[in-house]
């Protein structure tokens, strides 16, 4: 995806871990351009996670606000470090639940 200015999160919402046992928690969030381009980006969370919310998977992805090309799914470690796994839209590995 090519980079857009304007990024903001309008949407969040929870989903099952996609890559399964081992992770306690996930979220899709969207991002939305100023000329209205949607890109959902998953924040999933590795077990035993000592935070998860909606709110710390938004504050995830506004680290990616500025990036060129936006992540697609990102995971954060059980010490909060975030590592981007899916960068191309429509990864495989991402399920999305477009709820």
């Amino acid at each position: 995806m090519t980079h857009r200015t304007g990024w903001s999160i309008t949407r969040s919402w929870p989903i099952e871990p996609p890559t399964g046992a081992g992770y306690d928690s996930a979220y899709i969030v969207r991002l939305t351009d100023d000329a209205g381009s949607a890109h959902d980006l998953v924040v999933e969370f590795a077990a035993p996670s000592t935070l998860t919310s909606v709110g710390y998977a938004e504050e995830i992805a506004r680290r990616f606000r500025d990036r060129a090309d936006l992540p697609a799914h990102v995971i954060v470690d059980t010490q909060r470090a975030v590592q981007v796994v899916g960068e191309v839209p429509g990864d495989p590995d991402v399920v999305a639940d477009r709820g």
